[in-house]
């Protein structure tokens, strides 16, 4: 069983990693597979090894990560570490339990109905449903299958084949994932329209109900709409009041997308940008990213109790579903199981469970304002950079920018350049996206272990890059 001894040198090669995640350290692992190939067996043997000699596995491993902790990690909308939460993953694991019946996760279950009544609250709901998934893709998936499910009811046994009529409709700025949920639900990637969006990156609200008007002219049946909060390069929102609006008129179910931007809920400053959220029938919200808990960590939330069941719910789950004595005395305290589109389920509220402990409410309307006081000194240092510019108009905590070369050099081309050789660099981890025509930075805020230093930091090795891919790389002859 369990010996605490035997894993002494494993939480040591973790120590040792956390404490490489500085500033004086380089974020990235191995870029060059050769070098990968060098510093790590990744084969599989015949015969296997002693616990003690899976230390050095782990130690490799660890060396040639990338430091998602790294204060100069800004390359995805999640990163950083909180301490909690990793004691929350280290529970789960050494539980090790399932999330679809309360008799084998009866403290989980209480957990998770608890943060799911807590993420009611902050949105909106009064009595929500909802569960924990595997992520803000299958949470805009399984939303998409309810909404579906709520238009055409015989659709779960006669398929989709019967209604080829049902239109949804997301932002042209939203998430990929809502197009492969168009393709697995059998409506089609052709029968997702795509509503413009303003210079801000924010859903055209008049295109969409002239869009609804003109799918229901034609004979197709709209039966989804998806805003976005967060979008993920510009990080905008959409106009959810007005949104809403359009969706009650029509009788329209509305998804919010939350899974960047939801967390401003938690800051009585910034929860105006989520202003009409009550409204929506579903929301998704993924705690890994603005709330920093580790992959994954993602809730789907719905207003109307027990659609959820209606959708998902199946025959031939009797060996494990028995509607036994645990199902008494509460309507919170029930499988979850039925109720999702998941079987085996891991138990990712514990870390949140934890994290919530440790911070509180207060914690982390500290933890959202902070990051937008970091965004908001971003922008002041790129607007007053006369070699940086801002390629969008800055609405929460993504940043698109890129450097303005002195010569006749195209910016969007010096951009994938100068974050190459920053990762080659090990300096920092920045992405980049294209905005239109020009191609640009996108700097994303969420991670605790960033400051301004580091920011700034990051910024003046752009320019000092910049300056040098300028002087080596000559202009096109004009003409």
């Amino acid at each position: 069983m369990f010996q605490a001894s035997l894993y002494v040198n494993t939480l040591k090669a973790i120590e040792n990693y956390f404490a490489c995640s500085s500033d004086r350290m380089p974020v990235t692992g191995c870029l060059n597979p050769v070098d990968l190939a060098q510093a790590i067996d990744v084969s599989l043997p015949i015969e296997g090894e002693s616990l003690e000699t899976l230390h050095q596995h782990v130690s490799a491993y660890l060396q040639s990560a990338v430091k998602t902790a790294h204060p100069g990690y800004f390359n995805q909308l999640w990163g950083g570490f909180q301490p909690a939460s990793f004691m929350g993953e280290m529970l789960a694991t050494a539980a090790n339990t399932s999330m679809y019946t309360l008799e084998v996760a009866p403290v989980a279950t209480a957990i998770e109905r608890t943060l799911i009544a807590k993420f009611g609250q902050l949105v909106g709901f009064e009595s929500p449903d909802g569960q924990f998934t595997t992520g803000g893709s299958n949470g805009n998936l399984m939303a998409m299958a309810i909404a579906l499910h709520r238009a055409f009811p015989n659709a779960k046994v006669q398929g989709c084949g019967n209604h080829p009529s049902a239109v949804a409709f997301v932002s042209e700025d939203a998430h990929y994932s809502f197009a492969k949920a168009a393709h697995l639900l059998g409506i089609g990637t052709q029968h997702l329209w795509k509503i413009p969006v303003d210079r801000c990156g924010s859903m055209n609200v008049r295109e969409l109900e002239r869009s609804i008007e003109q799918a229901t002219d034609r004979g197709f049946h709209p039966f989804f709409v998806a805003a976005t909060a967060g979008t993920t390069v510009r990080g905008a929102y959409d106009p959810l009041s007005d949104i809403a609006s359009v969706t009650s008129a029509h009788g329209i179910w509305l998804h919010v997308d939350g899974a960047w931007g939801a967390s401003v809920l938690l800051s009585r400053t910034h929860n105006p940008l989520m202003a009409g959220v009550e409204a929506a029938d579903s929301v998704v919200w993924d705690a890994h990213k603005m709330m920093g808990m580790p992959l994954t960590c993602s809730v789907l939330l719905v207003k109307h109790r027990g659609s959820m069941l209606d959708t998902f719910a199946t025959d031939g789950t009797g060996y494990i579903f028995h509607g036994d004595r645990f199902h008494e005395g509460s309507d919170d305290l029930e499988d979850l199981g039925p109720s999702s589109m998941h079987c085996g389920r891991r138990a990712d509220a514990l870390k949140l469970w934890l994290a919530w402990k440790h911070l509180g409410d207060r914690g982390w309307e500290r933890q959202i304002d902070r990051y937008f006081h970091l965004a908001a000194y971003a922008e002041l240092l790129v607007q007053e950079h006369p070699q940086l510019q801002l390629v969008a108009p800055r609405q929460s905590l993504n940043l698109c920018f890129q450097y303005c070369p002195q010569t006749e050099l195209d910016p969007s081309t010096l951009v994938p350049q100068i974050r190459q050789i920053l990762l080659e660099e090990g300096t920092a981890m920045v992405n980049y996206a294209r905005l239109g025509d020009r191609v640009a930075f996108r700097l994303v805020i969420c991670n605790n272990q960033t400051t301004e230093a580091d920011i700034a930091h990051l910024l003046d090795e752009i320019v000092a890059i910049g300056r040098r891919l300028e002087s080596k790389l000559k202009a096109p002859a004009a003409g």
